[in-house]
């Protein structure tokens, strides 16, 4: 990841026109204080909000192709109760945040406006090129969000256009364990963290979709690989060719790229019906691993993209971590900020921060022999009961400065260019035990002997 810059110093320069329609193309929207609906109800039904109690929400957009913005208007009806936000920008390409970070004052035109209930940055000293948007809600809790716009050149708002959601299911004839971190449904979750993976094969593996009401296809968005990091793509196998088959006798076989971000792959005759197949003929094996992952996929019915929903499969998972960690007493920690404090001779510092949330992401960062890392990846719940919890800890390591809560936001999507995997980045697995101290403190122990996160046993509070 590179350091991150204020977005101040790249306003100086207008960048080069993507797109100038007045349609933006969203098909993957998250949030990672999920509660009682998906964030595509802000496009969809005007109203969307996160669980009540989560600190630190994030809300990540990525669009199928690049817009040009000059401004971005925030609707919270009121329910915002401080500008303390951050807006990261093409992943860490710019950050404009609404409070300084000690690198200078941000300029004036750039400070938040309001107007009535909207929250208005409209500054830009010329059009943006954006990718990619990731709303940082910081310390704020309790929001929800009833429209977010993003202005177009002329000042005016984009119609987003998120895709369709369908009835139905998809199932797979190969799946890696545990399945609850590899369903097939997760092909639609807008999540780069989690996707369908096959048990060690590659090939003549396949996934079944079954919708509840026939459906046209004539394209596939399709995000080919474990699209987590550039290591996990290239540590995994991805699909070069899929034969297609379904209803009334169908079949056709496409050719799939090796690239990151999503393609859009056209079937050579549309297919109409229920069940759609989709076998994997052909694929480039992983560096380290036979597994094929497929990270998400939206589909094209002439007229517009549609998905299946996977709001009941992500809702049960949320919940069922949620009763988990009730088991144990360690619930607070679910979507809030804890810190563990290191004390010396000289002062007291925060050496660790964990944020676990209940969709089953996790964040942590600490020191090691003075150099600075953090970690983004899931957890798998092993065991609960009422002497703790065991969790099972896996994901990307970075030894790095730079602050890295970005659950869901990936990398930089929507360039399909394979750099070579950063060396400071690495796949990691830690078995951890957490347990409730008295005075509202939380034990964390490492099980593995820290095989990457150095650490044996750390102590934390809540932030503030």
């Amino acid at each position: 990841m590179n350091p991150l810059r204020v977005i101040a110093a790249a306003l100086l320069a207008l960048l080069p026109v993507a797109t100038s329609a007045s349609d933006a193309y969203l098909s993957m929207i998250y949030t990672n204080a999920m509660d009682k609906s998906l964030p595509f109800d802000i496009f969809t039904k005007g109203e969307w909000a996160p669980d009540p109690n989560g600190r630190f929400v994030k809300l990540h957009m990525y669009f199928d192709e690049p817009i040009k913005i000059k401004g971005i208007e925030i609707d919270s009806c009121g329910t915002l109760k401080h500008d303390d936000l951050s807006i990261f920008f093409n992943f860490d390409q710019w950050l404009l945040s609404l409070t300084p970070r000690g690198e200078g004052e941000i300029p004036a035109a750039l400070y938040p406006k309001h107007r009535g209930d909207l929250l208005v940055l409209d500054g830009f000293r010329g059009p943006l090129e954006v990718r990619s948007l990731t709303f940082n809600f910081e310390h704020n809790s309790g929001f929800k969000i009833c429209d977010i716009r993003l202005l177009d050149e002329g000042g005016q708002p984009y119609r987003v256009k998120t895709p369709r959601r369908v009835s139905g299911s998809v199932s797979a004839d190969s799946v890696l364990k545990p399945a609850s971190a590899y369903d097939p449904l997760y092909l639609f979750d807008s999540r780069f963290e989690y996707g369908w993976a096959s048990d060690k094969k590659e090939k003549g593996i396949s996934l079944q979709l079954d919708f509840d009401v026939p459906q046209r296809v004539e394209k596939v968005r399709l995000w080919n690989g474990y699209q987590r990091s550039v290591t996990h793509y290239i540590a995994n196998s991805r699909a070069t060719k899929l034969l297609l088959s379904g209803d009334g006798g169908y079949r056709a076989e496409v050719s799939v790229s090796d690239q990151l971000g999503s393609q859009v792959v056209t079937l050579p005759t549309p297919f109409t019906g229920r069940q759609l197949k989709m076998t994997v003929a052909d694929a480039e094996r992983g560096k380290h691993y036979r597994d094929l992952v497929l990270s998400e996929m939206r589909l094209f019915d002439g007229s517009e993209w549609f998905m299946l929903d996977p709001y009941a499969r992500l809702h049960d998972a949320v919940e069922g971590n949620r009763k988990a960690f009730a088991t144990a007493s360690v619930d607070a920690l679910l979507n809030d900020s804890y810190t563990a404090v290191r004390e010396s001779e000289e002062e007291s510092y925060v050496s660790s921060t964990l944020r676990l949330r209940a969709d089953g992401s996790l964040y942590i960062s600490g020191y090691l022999d003075e150099a600075e890392y953090f970690a983004l990846g899931n957890y798998e719940v092993k065991k609960a009961s009422a002497d703790g919890l065991k969790l099972r800890l896996f994901g990307l390591y970075y030894e790095t400065e730079v602050y890295g809560d970005c659950n869901s936001c990936g990398r930089d999507c929507n360039k399909p260019a394979l750099p070579e995997p950063d060396p400071n980045q690495k796949i990691f697995q830690e078995i951890v035990t957490i347990r409730w101290l008295e005075g509202g403190k939380y034990e964390l122990v490492n099980q593995s002997g820290g095989k990457k996160l150095k650490f044996d046993r750390l102590v934390y509070m809540r932030q503030r």
